[in-house]
């Protein structure tokens, strides 16, 4: 699982800002069920990131997105550009790299990996083994320049492009550590993300057990659906035109004839309430709440299926959901059998007091230069904010732990005012 992530000078963040999923010192409240020990490492298990729109919530889940999308994807040509995205609201900064750093659990080992960009190419790569007290940097990077390098990467480093990664040519040299980074990255860090739900999720319910497990989780989160079905349906043909630009493009590119269609079965009632049978409706033309619920229920279901020690996020987690919806799938992150780790954004101030500790809630805001910051509540100096007996939310709308937007309603209804129709 995720222990923690750093990122520097990318969208809004300009300063170095750190997520961390360890728990606070001599903090107990809830260890049993919100926190557990993975190589010898206490973590939370689930992390509730909130702040108002535009405080940069989404740039840190971004930041880590792109950081993966980095490793697992390595440019094919010299002349390939870096997503290089830099804070741009301060002097100097949209000239500086952008960083990022993370440290992780991975099949009984620690892992803490970093590199630096600019546009053209890596600036700084580090890949360190961390044990119990002692930590090995595995291999060092300046430019093209590598201060700690195994023997067994120093050929692959004079082959790795200065816009390339030496982490994606050691994994394809079949180097031992590196892989295990890379199978993190691709198998135990994973976006759950609400546009369409992956193949990989809709094969679950063509197993009946999966599925029967799946329908009585959607009757106790009281969705009246009877039955869920897969099937094949045909893909619209694709134009004349659109075929010859594939065909140059990749040659041997397999256009799909089909795709598999998931829909919810409901009951069907005829005009005096009688059931008359039921009737199939495309996910897709359900509401996003229920679109929603079906890819977070498949997403924990799949996590556990693949050994469980996943990271799943969830970036504006509450957006259509009903707030005791949301609050009972937090508490299913927090539960006593979760063996999976969850990071959520959130504008939903009532999840504040969703049975969480202080360490588990991070808050987001900016400031008037523009640049996003995060802090945790077990932070907070003052012992008095951090007593679990205070609702947080309440404490959260006085302005007690900043985050909270400067609105000014009457300013705003004054600027809808067309010229010349001010009200009289």
């Amino acid at each position: 699982m995720l222990i923690d992530f750093s990122i520097k000078n990318y969208a809004s963040i300009k300063d170095k800002m750190t997520l961390s999923a360890e728990t606070g010192e001599h903090l107990s409240r809830l260890k049993g069920s919100n926190t557990l020990i993975e190589n010898h490492i206490s973590l939370l298990k689930s992390l509730v990131i909130i702040g108002p729109n535009g405080s940069g919530k989404s740039s840190l889940i971004d930041g880590l997105h792109l950081m993966k999308s980095m490793v697992l994807n390595n440019p094919t040509r010299i002349t390939d550009q870096l997503r290089y995205r830099p804070f741009i609201l301060s002097e100097g900064s949209q000239d500086n790299a952008i960083g990022f750093q993370i440290k992780f659990n991975y099949s009984g080992n620690t892992y803490e990996y970093s590199f630096t960009f600019l546009q053209d190419k890596i600036v700084t790569e580090e890949l360190k083994l961390i044990k119990k007290t002692t930590e090995q940097i595995y291999f060092s990077r300046q430019d093209q320049d590598y201060p700690i390098l195994p023997d067994n990467l120093k050929t692959i480093a004079l082959n790795t492009k200065q816009n390339s990664l030496l982490l994606y040519n050691a994994q394809q040299a079949n180097d031992p550590q590196a892989i295990a980074v890379m199978r993190w990255f691709q198998d135990d860090l994973i976006f759950v993300d609400d546009t369409q739900i992956p193949d990989q999720l809709v094969n679950l319910m063509k197993r009946q057990d999966i599925k029967s497990e799946f329908l009585r989780f959607l009757q106790f989160a009281d969705f009246n659906i009877t039955d869920v079905t897969v099937r094949e349906v045909p893909v619209p043909t694709f134009p004349d035109d659109l075929r010859k630009i594939l065909d140059i493009i990749n040659p041997n590119a397999e256009i799909p004839t089909s795709s598999q269609q998931l829909s919810a079965v409901h009951k069907k009632f005829n005009q005096t309430g009688d059931v008359v049978g039921t009737q199939e409706i495309p996910l897709s033309m359900e509401s996003r709440g229920t679109q929603k619920v079906f890819l977070i229920a498949l997403s924990i279901i799949n996590a556990q299926l693949n050994g469980n020690g996943k990271t799943l996020l969830f970036d504006e987690f509450d957006d259509s959901l009903h707030f005791e919806l949301s609050k009972a799938l937090i508490q299913i992150f927090n539960s006593k059998q979760n063996k999976n780790q969850f990071i959520l954004t959130t504008h939903e101030l009532q999840l504040l007091d969703a049975n969480l500790r202080t360490d588990q809630i991070y808050l987001m805001e900016k400031d008037f230069q523009g640049r996003s910051d995060l802090k945790s509540i077990f932070d907070f100096k003052d012992p008095k904010e951090k007593r679990h007996d205070i609702r947080y939310m309440r404490r959260y709308i006085e302005g007690r732990f900043g985050a909270l937007p400067q609105i000014q309603v009457d300013e705003m209804l004054s600027a809808l005012n067309a010229p010349g129709s001010e009200v009289k």
